[in-house]
């Protein structure tokens, strides 16, 4: 085929120029995004129950339904949490699953669970979880005027509320990149009605009455059609309150008389009571997320918003407009270094060529080889509808150094032929024809062991199927441009014969016989001192083994490697039943202490309005914070500075640190907890006590060394109304509940329909204490035989008790849990045995523990089947090559030499074992077995031809010293420059590119030296 090629190298060079130009045609059209687009198998289950305390909604609505979920068909965990008023049910699938066939399948369990919940409960909102409604950025709008961490003029602040909703939000939505944009941090307003008790017990009225007339004059009974001679009119009947005028006005008769309720009320428009606010850098802000369409290309939709931005910025002058939580930041800071260190990666290549091979021609070749295979490879990517993401474009990289193994052993191998006197056709056709199998064994051994990996369960088999992909692609057209297209361009270039005189000051420096002598003098050297030590080199190889797994248990082990940011989120819980104002004002005490160490502060504070948040609600004594500073060091002393501060001030805080959302953090979870101690209690009569709980949790943290967090508690007030003097002063209970819903300004009745606005109407008393609302509050009793009323305080009627209870309760499938959560746990055994312990001298509780500790030992288990799998795919691959079953084990026994040596690179340069670190050992295994694929394939042929085994080895290892060097030193530049980059795609392949620089260092002294006297000791006999 060979010789075919050569008679015909115009054919071949415009074919190969066809694919070069679809291959760049297509990379302008390839989409980017920040990782692949993967299904994320999570569904959550919202469920909402005003006025429903924890404990009630857990038992009567979110444990029914938590029953009937847990038959969904694939699930692999649910988990649910109850608060005051809202619940969330948390279900986990197994990868893999249909979400859209498990969406339906939720929807119908849930429509089974609504007839035995409380009739009066709406249905719960089910969502199913993807990495595209993750916000691509928050624009925060606040008013210039307004002074950081001051207060804020109200009725400016509603202006620009109703701006941002009625404005701003809808023009970004018109870009055709955006799929929604979610707001929150809006001030609501509300009509309210606050009754004159004085005039109302004169009048007689009730509460009841208030809320009949304003049921009955704000109705809407519908349209009809008349027919007036030839005409047909649509007559509308609307009495439906539309000003606050309106209510004014409304009548009402009491006793004989008429009157209206402005004459016993005052009403008016007012903000509602405030739940929840957003801060950004001090000032109240209102906060747009912004949500990308799903097929939409990210840099298209920062080119369009960008745009939008200026024009909002010239024309709103009076608002500031800033970006938080910007992953197109980060995306095109990713992408872009992602590319510049595959271009350093091929100028390190080129430049290696250059000093082994001598010329400049031949690094050409190499050069021109390399382009179009790399190029060529985006047709693939677009054939089989693959984006560039930083998994991808790090299996290029990583694919790299192994493409030019291909053209460099063709180039080299076809120069030996033409210093051997070949002539340049000749040399070209049967340098090529002898390493094909080679090269294809080669290049098939590192594949199988890619092929493994994208079995792995999980996202993490998912997401590398793109690594597997590109490096499967490079390898393949690598392979084929090296064969077919190299030996033409060689031909080509070589048979002009244009040699200038700086081509050969060139060649004479790096080519010359001085340069060959010392190289090949330092090998002889090497393999005479292992010939001449053969007992402690095969010592050496014996040692390896047990070494290898002593490092793998010592060394540290974690999912994902630890990525460098510069961003913070903190989530504080402040333990106290304190409001929303209280809330802003420790918030903004700490923003002003810490501003000086950040770029960037912003707050959610209490709940948010955000529709597509798929976490729990935050309460009015909860708030979560976010922080960006000018580099990732800084994160640490800030972290410590925020938990110094709180703890010494707030005691009680709960406080907690993660990472921001984002589609990297949804898939792998970074922030889990090292371990999750679940306490589940024996008694399931009654409650777990607060006292209880508190032990427990001390009792841990003195026993294990770490402190868990903590379990946040909420007081409670408990009124209990006495039903028996109900009965004796004859008052209707519905008419007290009623007044202590308006005396706590909780009354809300109906709706104002302002035309495009819609406001609730709220019936209010005056702002007092619970105590004061006791001891003043008079309610009216019903008539009497004789038809009078008399007039009762509420303490006659209602006793308080306070009392405390779990802000929130978990549970799982096993039932109801106390969760105790570990973060920085060093040794994970001792600490599950210490907790077991704890459980078991108490007596009251059962233990269960979850948490990334486990699912990291999962997952490296997983590798270490992938990797026994790979070896034994390599086998059979090399025993088809070789045919013979003894010499594959000679290739495949350096693995545990080169794996212990990496493990010990990545102990000693502060790496752990994790996802990316392990796959980088596992690639390795499979490109390092290249280099002794290619040595013992020159010692097999030559002992072929008659020559002497010690003589043949020798022969062979200088054949291929070049060729081995320089694929093993362009396998190690090739990830060079992924060490010196500090983004997140550079942070995930440092500990892959540590692990494969340690792997091919140490493999290709053992591929040059070991395995020779390997080879030697088993067949020495036949050769006596």
């Amino acid at each position: 085929m060979i010789k075919f090629l050569i008679h015909r190298p115009i054919a071949v060079l415009m074919a190969f120029t066809a694919s070069f130009i679809i291959g760049l045609v297509t990379y302008y059209t390839l989409p980017i995004s920040l990782l692949p687009d993967i299904a994320i198998p999570e569904i959550t289950v919202q469920v909402s129950a005003a006025n429903t305390s924890a404990r009630e909604l857990e038992n009567t609505i979110v444990k029914p339904l938590r029953q009937q979920l847990i038959q969904v068909s694939t699930l692999k965990d649910i988990q649910s949490e109850s608060r005051d008023g809202a619940g969330i049910i948390r279900l986990s699938f197994e990868y893999g699953t249909n979400t859209n066939l498990a969406f339906i399948e939720v929807n119908e369990k849930i429509d089974a669970a609504m007839s035995y919940l409380p009739k009066d409960v709406s249905r719960p909102k089910v969502v199913k979880a993807s990495a595209t409604d993750i916000p691509v950025f928050h624009l925060n709008l606040t008013l210039k005027k307004d002074s950081a961490y001051g207060s804020t003029q109200q009725q400016s602040f509603l202006e620009l509320c109703e701006f941002a909703e009625s404005v701003i939000k809808r023009r970004i939505e018109q870009l055709p990149e955006v799929a929604m944009v979610d707001v929150t941090g809006i001030l609501e307003q509300q009509l309210q009605i606050v009754p004159d008790k004085d005039k109302m017990g004169i009048m007689g009225l009730t509460i009841e009455d208030i809320e009949s007339v304003l049921s009955t004059n704000n109705v809407e009974p519908g349209s009809m059609t008349v027919r007036d001679g030839y005409y047909e009119y649509n007559i509308k009947f609307s009495t439906l309150l539309r000003t606050a005028e309106d209510v004014e006005n409304i009548y009402l008769r009491k006793e004989g008389r008429i009157m209206q309720l402005k004459d016993f009320c005052r009403i008016h428009i007012i903000p509602v009571k405030e739940r929840g606010m957003a801060v950004s850098n001090g000032k109240r802000a209102v906060t747009l997320a912004v949500i990308k369409q799903a097929d939409e290309n990210m840099d298209q939709m920062k080119k369009a918003l960008a745009g939008t931005m200026g024009h909002f910025q010239r024309v709103y002058p009076d608002i500031d407009f800033s970006i938080s939580r910007n992953q197109t930041e980060l995306l095109d800071y990713t992408i872009y270094n992602l590319k510049e260190n595959l271009s350093l990666g091929f100028l390190f290549i080129c430049l290696i060529a250059v000093l082994f091979l001598g010329d400049v021609k031949s690094p050409l070749v190499i050069g021109i080889s390399m382009f179009v295979s790399i190029v060529s490879c985006f047709t693939l990517f677009y054939l089989f509808n693959m984006s560039l993401n930083i998994i991808s474009l790090a299996g290029l990289i990583l694919a790299l150094g192994m493409m030019i193994d291909s053209s460099i052993v063709v180039t080299e191998n076809i120069s030996q032929y033409r210093e051997r006197g070949y002539s340049l056709r000749r040399a070209c056709i049967v340098g090529t024809n002898e390493v094909i199998t080679p090269m294809l064994s080669s290049s098939l051994t590192t594949i199988a062991v890619f092929i493994p990996l994208i079995f792995m369960s999980g996202i993490a088999g998912a997401i590398f199927f793109d690594q597997a992909f590109a490096v499967t692609v490079g390898l393949m057209v690598s392979y084929f441009t090296g064969i077919i297209l190299l030996p033409v361009l060689y031909y080509l270039v070589y048979r002009t014969g244009v040699r200038t005189r700086k081509w050969r000051w060139l060649s004479f420096k790096f080519n010359n016989p001085i340069k060959d002598r010392t190289l090949f003098r330092m090998y002889d050297g090497g393999i005479d001192w292992v010939f001449s030590h053969k007992t402690l080199s095969v010592l050496f190889c014996l040692i390896s083994v047990p070494f290898c797994v002593f490092f793998f248990f010592f060394i540290d082990k974690e999912r994902m490697p630890t990525v460098e940011e510069s961003e913070l989120m903190v989530r504080i819980d402040w333990n106290e039943n304190i409001h929303v104002d209280e809330n802003k004002r420790r918030i903004d005490e700490l923003f002003k202490e810490l501003s000086a160490q950040t770029l960037e502060q912003t707050a959610s504070i209490g709940h948010q309005d955000f529709i597509l948040n798929r976490e729990r609600e935050l309460s009015s004594s909860e708030a979560e914070l976010y922080f960006r500073t000018e580099t990732s060091k800084e994160i640490a002393p800030l972290k410590q500075k925020v938990h110094q501060k709180l703890t010494d001030s707030y005691p009680n805080a709960v406080v907690s640190f993660f990472p921001p959302e984002t589609v990297f953090e949804k898939l792998f979870v970074t922030g889990e907890p090292d371990v999750v101690a679940e306490f589940y209690a024996r008694d399931k009569t009654e409650a777990p006590r607060a006292e209880a709980i508190r032990k427990v949790e001390l009792e841990l943290g003195q026993r294990a060394g770490v402190v868990p967090i903590g379990i946040a508690f909420e007081n409670q007030l408990n009124l209990s109304i006495d039903k028996g003097k109900l009965l004796l002063y004859r008052i209707s209970y519905n008419e007290l509940y009623r007044m202590l819903k308006t005396a706590f300004r909780e009354n809300s009745v109906t709706m104002l329909h302002s035309y495009q606005q819609y406001l609730p109407i709220s019936v209010a008393g005056d702002e007092k204490t619970v105590n004061d609302v006791l001891q003043e509050t008079l309610i009216q009793t019903l008539p009497d035989n004789k038809g009078e009323i008399a007039y009762v305080p509420l303490r006659e009627l209602i006793t308080v008790a306070p009392t405390e209870d779990l802000k929130s309760i978990t549970a799982g499938r096993n039932g109801e849990y106390v969760p105790f959560h570990f973060y920085g746990v060093k040794h994970a055994e001792e600490l599950i045995k210490e907790a077991k312990q704890v459980a078991q001298d108490t007596g009251d509780w059962d233990t269960g523990f979850s948490g990334s500790f486990f699912s990291n030992k999962e997952m490296l288990d997983e590798l270490v089947i992938i990797l026994l799998v790979s070896l034994l795919l390599m086998y059979f691959i090399l025993a088809a090559q070789f045919e013979s079953f003894l010499q594959p084990l000679l290739v495949l026994v350096e693995i545990p030499i080169d794996v212990a040596f990496a493990l010990m690179l990545l102990w000693l340069c502060g790496y752990t074992l994790n996802l990316m670190s392990a796959i980088g050992l596992i690639v390795t295994c499979g490109i390092v077995i290249n280099d002794s694929i290619l040595k013992l394939d020159a010692i097999n042929e030559l002992r072929k031809s008659g020559m002497p085994l010690v003589e043949s080895i020798h022969e062979a290892g200088r054949r291929r010293l070049r060729p081995i060097i320089m694929t093993s030193l362009t396998t190690v530049f090739a990830m060079v420059p992924l060490l010196f980059s500090s983004d997140l795609g550079s942070e995930l392949q440092k500990p892959l590119s540590v692990a494969m620089i340690g792997t091919m260092l140490v493999g290709t002294a053992v591929s040059l030296f070991i395995v020779p006297l390997l080879y030697w000791f088993i067949y020495r006999k036949k050769h006596a």
